[in-house]
């Protein structure tokens, strides 16, 4: 989860870090309200934003070794591996530019793989706030990608 929102590998593994030392140090207060892992998520994402907030920086992006190790891989036609690589790039760049509030419920969804309850209980938001930011932030990157000229469903 820190990766996706941080994009950096050494400050995501230290975002990563510091959720589980706190969720150590705060075991006790773990009252069993909701799973582990959505509690242990809730800490990582406060942190993630606090990250984001005071680190907003543009255009910069640490997935290089990632899209190399894909392209690299001898199953893949390099030719569609180049055109999957530069449409992930592209992806990952729009849903970076995207407003906070919107690349949160997105990720949670299709990178962590999360329900909608799950998203509300991570981000403390109401149920049909978190369909709404879905819908909202869906509209963004279509319209944003498609300028880019990238096509796909999102």
């Amino acid at each position: 989860m820190a990766a996706r929102f941080v994009r950096s590998t050494g400050d995501a593994e230290d975002v990563a870090q510091e959720a589980f030392l706190r969720a150590y140090r705060g075991l006790g207060a773990f009252r069993g309200d909701a799973r582990f892992s959505t509690w242990l998520y809730r800490i990582t994402w406060n942190l993630c934003a606090d990250w984001l907030r005071r680190h907003r920086r543009a255009g910069r992006d640490d997935h290089s070794i990632e899209e190399a190790i894909e392209l690299a891989d001898g199953r893949v036609d390099v030719e569609k591996g180049l055109l999957a690589a530069e449409e992930k790039r592209a992806v990952r760049e729009t849903l970076g530019s995207l407003d906070e509030k919107y690349r949160s419920v997105v990720v949670l969804l299709y990178y962590q793989k999360m329900s909608y309850e799950e998203i509300s209980d991570v981000l403390g938001i109401p149920l049909k706030t978190v369909e709404t930011r879905l819908y909202r932030a869906r509209r963004l990157l279509k319209g944003r990608l498609e300028r880019r000229g990238v096509g796909g469903t999102i």
